[in-house]
């Protein structure tokens, strides 16, 4: 059997880059992968009454019934048992059928078991054998190991096996492929694809290139409309014009759909005013550079909230003819909005609601994604422990729970989660190390470091600069000077400050690409405009360009799932009617931070 739930686990990887996990039934237009024709037995309840029946057969029916009990169990999540099953008959008398279902569906059982290293040792293993198989058969397997790649997080191989074997490919099994190939397209860093596509050629020549026009960060939509265009016409044969990705057509539907008057709602005055300040210089920014690049700009109108009733100023731009609302930033404000219903025209609230509100889609910075990205990619790079350690406030709470509920959800496991005390800092991380080694039972002496999977592999570390610059020295002290710390944004002020921030030294973190890398271009903008900058708001001027971007490419987001928007502050995508960025990791150095790939 093809097994689709493993199939969909290789995509569901690939999205958690962004954290744009979507449900397999989102995707069901992509194509179902075929299924063989052999109906699963329903197996024993236990590999042991397995084994013990298996041992009175004789094959080839005993191989035939090890299989059909092992898709049993791969179709009810039991992948462990399925493998256990197939090594009962791993060197049985097997036809050529029987060895090519065998090996389908051992490969299966290890994605399903998140092990695509043995799963692509396995396929390795088996080369003679798979290519002494049927030319479809060959195919299939070699899809298996397109997954098996993506889910090792080598996407650009993966890709480059989804290209060559698209042609041999059945048709349920090519549209699976080629959303797989979109999605990985989406997901390797733009500067690789460009690379790859100087040595490129054919097929895959064509992909990069159309996945270049769909990542043009600061691109507006008509030149990218039509660049894709140009691009149908020079690739007349190629295989994604069978099937162009949906997020190109919702891309090319948003270009005529775009709204002609755009209301922004900011605080003018009042102790939100800088803040409201940065965000209206990054929308006039994000304005500019759609402007200059000859891109189609709405008319823009600003309406002061600062002491009003923002629920009228909000139907008072609608009357006025808004067409999209940006805005409110308080989130009172944002509350007194949603309790109106339904929104009259799409509006973006420049702040999240507690209870996911009733149709406002809402942006911000929110340090609570910022954490749970911190779990993801930590369990994708394999660690199994943590530690977490954040400030005695609500804040702190709020963001170390963040972490804890989505590093337990990937089946990480918290070895130590204390709070620390502002005024006793070398002391609260004395008694976080103290617990964390009595729990672990250390022997290793007294300097703290991950030697193995059974060590605290990092220490998730909630802090704003000040308190960042005093833990880590902390942490140093107390002989855990090599032990991983991981932490959000707010542990770097966003501005260069080697002196005081060498005291950070080792420690990684997430940040936006307009604070670690920036679009040279929009660099360019805001110095010739703002040439003070924006200090410590200057992600908040980054979150205002990518406002201005959104107001017309939320249709994008909306109607394609999967589809990402590469802006100022990071990977944006939909999480319902939630804006959820994906950040890049960095490290301090020599007191700067310097960008990572991975933690």
């Amino acid at each position: 059997m093809e097994l689709r739930q493993v199939r969909w686990a290789a995509l569901l990887v690939i999205l958690a880059i962004t954290g744009c996990v979507q449900t397999p039934g989102a995707y069901q237009r992509a194509g179902t992968p075929a299924m063989d024709t052999a109906p699963a037995r329903e197996a024993p309840s236990s590999t042991e009454s397995a084994r013990q029946r298996l041992g009175d057969m004789a094959d080839p029916a005993r191989t035939d019934t090890a299989l059909s009990w092992a898709s049993y169990y791969l179709v009810n999540d039991r992948a462990r048992e399925a493998s256990e099953v197939l090594d009962l008959v791993r060197g049985g008398a097997q036809s050529m059928d029987q060895r090519f279902r065998w090996l389908q569906l051992s490969a299966q059982a290890l994605l399903g078991q998140h092990k695509p290293q043995q799963a692509l040792d396995l396929l390795n293993d088996y080369q003679g054998d798979i290519r002494s198989l049927p030319a479809d058969q060959q195919a299939r397997l070699a899809l298996l190991r397109a997954d098996a790649l993506a889910l090792n997080d080598n996407l650009m191989e993966s890709l480059k096996e989804r290209v060559e074997i698209q042609p041999r490919l059945g048709r349920s099994d090519r549209a699976y492929n080629q959303e797989m190939t979109w999605q990985a397209l989406l997901r390797v860093p733009r500067n690789q694809l460009q690379q790859e596509a100087e040595g490129a050629s054919g097929d895959l020549l064509g992909w990069l290139e159309l996945a270049d026009i769909y990542r043009d960060a600061q691109a507006g939509l008509d030149d990218q409309v039509a660049r894709m265009n140009d691009w149908q016409r020079r690739w007349p044969q190629h295989p994604a014009q069978a099937q162009l990705p949906e997020t190109l057509n919702a891309m090319r539907r948003a270009a005529q759909e775009r709204p002609a008057r755009v209301a922004v709602l900011l605080p003018e005055s009042g102790p939100l005013s800088y803040a409201g300040n940065a965000l209206h210089d990054g929308l006039m920014a994000g304005y500019y550079l759609a402007r200059d690049n000859g891109d189609y700009t709405p008319e823009l109108r600003f309406y002061d909230t600062a002491d009003a009733d923002a629920a009228q100023v909000y139907q008072q731009a609608v009357m006025d003819g808004a067409q999209f609302v940006i805005g409110p930033l308080a989130k009172d404000q944002v509350a007194a909005i949603d309790a109106l219903g339904t929104p009259p025209v799409p509006t973006l609230a420049l702040n999240y609601l507690d209870d996911g509100g009733n149709g406002l889609y809402q942006f911000g910075l929110a340090p609570e994604d910022e954490a749970r990205q911190v779990a993801r990619d930590g369990s994708a790079a394999g660690a199994v422990r943590a530690g977490v350690l954040y400030p005695n406030s609500e804040w702190g709470y709020r963001v170390a729970e963040a972490f804890s509920n989505a590093w337990q959800s990937q089946g990480g496991s918290i070895v130590v989660s204390r709070t620390y005390a502002d005024d006793d800092i070398g002391g609260s991380v004395k008694a976080f190390l103290d617990e964390a080694r009595g729990n672990l039972g250390s022997s290793g002496g007294k300097e703290f470091r991950p030697r193995g999977p059974e060590d605290m592999a990092f220490v998730f570390l909630v802090a704003n600069a000040d308190q960042g610059r005093q833990v880590k020295p902390a942490l140093n002290y107390h002989y855990a000077r090599y032990l991983p710390v991981h932490s959000t944004s707010y542990i770097y002020g966003g501005v260069p400050d080697p002196r005081r921030d060498q005291d950070l030294d080792r420690v990684q973190f997430v940040d936006m690409p307009w604070v670690l890398n920036p679009d040279q271009r929009l660099k360019d903008m805001a110095t010739a405009n703002w040439p003070d900058g924006h200090g410590r708001y200057t992600r908040l001027f980054a979150m205002g360009v990518d406002a201005f971007r959104l107001q017309a490419r939320l249709p994008v987001l909306n109607n394609a799932p999967g589809s990402t928007l590469s802006g100022a502050t990071g990977v944006l995508h939909l999480d319902g009617k939630r804006v959820v960025r994906e950040l890049q990791w960095a490290t301090f150095e020599g007191g700067l931070p310097s960008p990572l790939l991975t933690p």
